[in-house]
C-alpha cells in the first residue's frame, strides 16, 4: 500500500470503471426543488447582475411585445383610414422599440455572463477547496476520474443554467403569458380560437420532456464514464505500454466513447423530432386564426390590422413554449450534475479539527502509538493493539509482509486518519489536540513513487517551505547530491519539470522529493520506501545526506533494502496489524523469527558477500 496508490485504487481496468457505472447510475428524482434551490443559492451573492439581466429581460419582451400592436394601429388607423401622421408616429415609436430592445439585449447579456461566470467560480472554488480537505477514505472509493468529470462536465453543463438559464426561463415565461394577455385584450374570440392547439402542444411537450431526461441523463453518465477512462489509461501509461495494452485499452475507450456518442444522437434525435413537432402544431394553430380570423374579417367582426397582430403574436407564441422546453431539459441537466456535485461537498469529513484543537508552535518529536487499533472498513482490522514508543532522534524502521499495515502506521502518524481506539501521541500530546496545518507543518514525507508538481525544479524543491530563499533551495539540493545533475538541466533550477515531472528520470524525480524533504527542516521524517528507486551510486550519496538530516530527528522508515534497515536504531515487526517484534537489526537477526525469516528471503544474497 501506498499513498499515491490509495488515491487511484478506485479505478483498475474493470473494477474501477465498474464502480464508475454505479456512481453514474439514474438519478432518483427528475426534479429535487431542494437542489434547485441551492444552485440558485450560488446566483445571490451576485444578484445585482440577476436583477439588470432580469430587468433588461422584461423591458426587451415589452418591447417585443408591442410591435405587433403597433403594426396594427398602422394598419387600422395609418393605412386603412389614411392618416399619414399615425403612420409617422407608429413607425417612430416601432423604431425606438427596436432601439430600445437592441441595448437592453446588449446590457442583459453582460449581466448574465458576470452572474453566470460568478457564480461558477465561487462553485468551482468551494468543490476544490472541498476536494482538499476530505480524507483518504474517500479517495480510497473515489475515481480520481469521476473527480475530474465532476469539476469540469458537470461544472460546465451548470453554468448555462445559472447564467442565461434562469433569465431565459423568467423571460420566456413572461412573453409567453404577456402575447396570451395582449391577444385575449385585442380580441377573445379569436384568441380562444388560437389556443385551440395548446393542450395538443402539452400533450407533445410532456411526451418528449420525458424521453429528453431519460436521454441527457444516459449523455451525462457517458461523459463521466468517459472522462474517467481518459484519466485511467493516461495516469497508467507506463503499465498499460508494459504490459502491451494499448489495443485492449483502445478496444474499452472505443466502447466507451461509441457508448458516448449513442447516447448524444438520442439526445439530439429527441431535440430534434420536438421542434418540428411544436412548427406543425403551430402551422395548425396559425391554420385555424386564418381560416376563423378571415372569416371574422369578412363579415367587419375583426379588422385586417387585428388579424395581421394575431399572425405576428401567433408567430412568437410557440417560440417561448419551445425555449422553455429546452429550458426544462437544460434544467434536467443540471439537476444530474448538481446532484453529483453536491453529493461530494456534503461528504463528511473523516479527520476535522476539534473545537479543543490548537495550533503547535513546536514539536519535539517523541511519538507513541499507545494501543491503537485502526480498520478502513468496519469488520476488517488493519492494525490490532498497536502499542511502542520512538524517543526523540530516533530512526525506527518498519518491517512486515505486504499488507502487515506499515503504511497505514505512517498515515496514523501523519493524521490521515484516524485510530478507531488508542491513541496517537507526539510529545505526550494527543494529535487530534493539535489543529492538522500545524502539525503537518513539523513533518515531511517521501514517498517511493515521488510525487513532482508542473512548476520548475526550484518549485518543487520549495514545495513544503514556500519562503525559502534560493540560497536554501540550492543548498537542499547540494546536501543530497541533485545540484549536480540540476545544473546540467537547460535553465537549471529554473528549468520546468513538466506536467508529474515526465521531463526527469525517476530517479532524478526522487532526488528532489529528498530535497523538499531536507528543505522542509522537519522534526519527524517519513520515509516510504523512498530508496526503492535509487541506484546504489546515488543511494550512496543520499544515505550520507539522510544521516545529517535524520541527526536529532525522529523518523519512521519503511524500506527493505539493506542498507537502511541495517542502521536503524529500531526496527518494528508487524504481520496482520500485530506488532510481532522489535529490536536493532543484530537482535532480531539473533532472535530467529518473523524478521530473520524476511532478511534471510531478501537480502541473503547480499549477506553471502557482506557479513553481518
Amino acid at each position: 500500500m501506498s499513498w499515491s496508490g490509495m488515491s487511484s485504487s478506485g479505478m483498475s481496468s474493470s473494477g474501477g470503471l465498474g464502480h464508475l457505472r454505479e456512481l453514474a447510475g439514474t438519478e432518483k428524482r427528475p426534479f429535487d426543488r431542494r437542489v434547485f434551490a441551492r444552485l440558485l443559492s450560488y446566483t445571490w451573492p451576485h444578484r445585482r447582475y440577476l436583477w439588470v439581466a432580469l430587468s433588461a429581460a422584461l423591458t426587451g419582451t415589452c418591447m417585443t411585445l408591442a410591435g405587433p400592436y403597433l403594426l396594427k394601429v398602422a394598419i387600422d388607423r395609418g393605412i386603412t383610414e389614411r392618416h399619414a401622421n399615425v403612420l409617422l408616429w407608429t413607425a417612430g415609436v416601432y423604431l425606438g422599440t427596436r432601439l430600445v430592445a437592441v441595448l437592453v439585449s446588449a446590457r442583459q447579456t453582460l449581466a448574465v455572463n458576470r452572474l453566470g461566470n460568478g457564480a461558477i467560480l465561487d462553485l468551482r472554488r468551494q468543490f476544490f477547496d472541498k476536494l482538499l480537505t476530505l480524507g483518504f477514505s474517500f479517495f480510497d472509493q473515489e475515481p480520481v476520474g469521476v473527480l475530474v468529470s465532476r469539476g469540469t462536465n458537470d461544472i460546465s453543463a451548470l453554468s448555462n443554467l445559472v447564467s442565461s438559464g434562469i433569465v431565459s426561463i423568467c423571460t420566456d415565461a413572461v412573453t409567453l403569458v404577456g402575447i396570451m394577455v395582449v391577444m385575449l385584450v385585442i380580441n377573445p374570440m379569436l384568441a380562444l380560437a388560437s389556443f385551440v392547439t395548446l393542450p395538443l402542444l402539452v400533450v407533445a411537450t410532456f411526451g418528449f420532456q420525458r424521453r429528453a431526461v431519460r436521454a441527457y441523463r444516459e449523455v451525462r453518465n457517458t461523459i463521466a464514464r468517459l472522462t474517467a477512462d481518459i484519466e485511467e489509461s493516461l495516469s497508467g501509461i507506463r503499465v498499460a505500454q508494459a504490459f502491451a495494452r494499448e489495443r485492449e485499452n483502445v478496444r474499452q475507450f472505443s466502447a466507451t466513447n461509441r457508448a458516448n456518442l449513442d447516447a448524444n444522437m438520442d439526445a439530439a434525435a429527441v431535440n430534434n423530432l420536438f421542434a418540428p413537432t411544436v412548427a406543425v402544431i403551430g402551422t395548425m394553430g396559425t391554420v385555424i386564426v386564418l381560416g376563423f380570423g378571415g372569416v371574422l374579417t369578412t363579415r367587419g367582426v375583426v379588422t385586417i390590422g387585428v388579424l395581421v397582430a394575431f399572425f405576428n403574436y401567433l408567430s412568437r407564441f410557440f417560440q417561448p413554449i419551445q425555449d422553455l422546453t429546452q429550458q426544462y431539459n437544460l434544467i434536467q441537466q443540471a439537476m444530474a450534475a448538481a446532484e453529483k456535485l453536491f453529493g461530494v461537498l456534503d461528504q463528511p469529513v473523516d479527520v476535522r479539527d476539534s473545537h479543543e484543537a490548537v495550533p503547535v508552535e513546536a514539536i519535539a518529536g517523541n511519538v507513541r502509538f499507545e494501543r491503537v487499533s485502526f480498520a478502513y472498513k468496519a469488520g476488517q482490522p488493519v492494525l490490532q493493539d498497536l502499542d511502542f514508543e520512538l524517543p526523540i532522534g530516533c530512526r525506527a524502521a518498519l518491517v512486515g509482509p505486504t499488507g502487515a499495515g506499515k503504511t497505514t502506521v505512517t498515515s496514523l502518524l501523519l493524521r490521515f486518519y484516524d485510530p478507531n481506539s488508542g491513541a496517537v501521541l507526539v510529545d505526550g500530546h494527543d494529535l487530534r489536540l493539535w489543529t492538522q496545518d500545524s502539525y503537518r507543518r513539523h513533518l515531511a514525507v517521501v514517498l517511493q513513487d515521488p510525487v513532482i508538481f508542473s512548476g520548475t525544479v526550484a518549485d518543487n524543491i520549495r514545495y513544503g517551505r514556500l519562503e525559502a530563499t534560493d540560497a536554501a533551495v540550492e543548498a537542499a539540493a547540494a546536501a543530497i547530491g541533485a545540484d549536480g545533475f540540476i545544473r546540467r538541466l537547460p535553465q537549471g533550477y529554473a528549468t520546468p519539470v513538466g506536467e508529474r515531472g515526465t521531463r526527469l528520470s525517476q530517479g532524478q524525480k526522487q532526488l528532489l522529493s529528498f530535497a523538499r524533504a531536507l528543505l522542509a527542516d522537519p522534526r519527524i521524517l517519513i520515509l516510504d520506501e523512498a530508496t526503492a528507486n535509487i541506484d546504489s551510486q546515488s543511494e550512496h550519496i543520499i544515505q550520507e545526506a539522510l544521516g545529517r538530516l535524520l541527526h536529532g530527528r525522529t523518523s519512521l522508515v519503511i524500506a527493505h533494502r539493506l542498507s537502511t534497515i541495517r542502521d536503524a536504531d529500531m526496527i518494528l515487526v508487524l504481520d496482520q496489524g500485530r506488532l510481532v517484534e522489535r529490536g536493532s537489526h543484530r537482535e532480531l537477526v539473533a532472535a530467529d523469527g518473523l524478521y530473520a525469516s524476511l532478511y534471510r528471503r531478501q537480502f541473503g544474497a547480499l549477506e553471502a558477500v557482506q557479513p553481518v
